[in-house]
């Protein structure tokens, strides 16, 4: 009879406790309101030697911060008033300062308040953004694309601002096949959606000569043209613009014109 009583004790304690939750049936965790998950990124520091070689911006006095101050707030504007996030910076042909140009404007996003850029190497024919910067030995785009290493795994976080990077030092003549993959769907989606960038921007081969940035332009929301005074020539700049017809071209930089109004101003 007592075993009975304490079965049916047992069996009343069971009915009113609380059934106990599983992981499985647990509500998951929400994230504060505006709070975002951020992957980390490997930091990697310039050298900045090799820096003011190549003309990039890191010094606060170099007089030609304002130009590009205004260069990234047009840019912004016109990207933000269309809804676009990335950015493909272009030449006709080679030695325009199409490269110095992204990199520059890429920090010039990244150094604004509550901003940060994403800057990635496309140019497969001379890969330059690594040297400008003087790293050494970087995570190469060109791994992402040939399947040996994931986006993150190639993306650091340069110590001039808050930019993310990914560079490349080799060459290769298949740019074009990996452009029109699926890989690089999938490269613009994780930048624009999961790095928490205000803008991508692509440094892209010159349009004439090479089939690279025809094949990759239709992927981008809008393209800017860096043409070079005294070396870019007018029927080169015209046919580029033809080829980007269908392109949504944001402006024109004239670079390497010098300010004959400032003392010792170079763009």
């Amino acid at each position: 009879m007592d075993r009975i009583q304490e079965a049916v004790s047992r069996k009343k304690e069971s009915r009113e406790a609380p059934a106990p939750r599983t992981d499985a049936g647990a509500a998951s965790p929400r994230p504060a309101s505006g709070s975002t998950s951020l992957p980390a990124f490997r930091e990697i520091t310039c050298d900045r030697s090799a820096i003011g070689r190549h003309r990039i911006i890191a010094n606060e006095q170099d007089p030609a911060l304002n130009a590009y101050r205004v260069l990234r707030t047009r840019t912004l504007q016109a990207m933000e008033r269309n809804g676009w996030r990335t950015l493909a910076v272009v030449s006709a042909t080679s030695g325009a300062g199409k490269t110095v140009t992204a990199i520059n404007l890429a920090i010039a996003i990244g150094s604004k308040a509550g901003s940060r850029s994403t800057l990635i190497d496309l140019d497969f024919y001379r890969p330059s953004v690594a040297r400008y910067l003087g790293i050494q030995d970087p995570p190469s785009s060109l791994d992402y694309f040939e399947g040996t290493r994931t986006l993150p795994e190639v993306s650091v976080k340069i110590d001039l601002a808050n930019t993310l990077l990914v560079a490349n030092e080799r060459v290769t003549r298949r740019g074009a096949e990996h452009l029109t993959t699926a890989k690089a769907d999938e490269m613009i989606r994780t930048a624009v959606e999961d790095y928490g960038s205000r803008a991508v921007i692509f440094d892209i081969s010159p349009i004439l000569g090479c089939d690279d940035a025809i094949a990759f332009l239709p992927k981008v929301d809008c393209a800017l043209i860096v043409a070079a005074s005294g070396h870019t020539r007018a029927r080169d700049l015209t046919e580029a613009r033809r080829l980007l017809k269908d392109v949504n071209v944001i402006g024109t930089v004239l670079n390497k014109a010098p300010d004959i109004t400032a003392a010792n101003a170079y763009y």
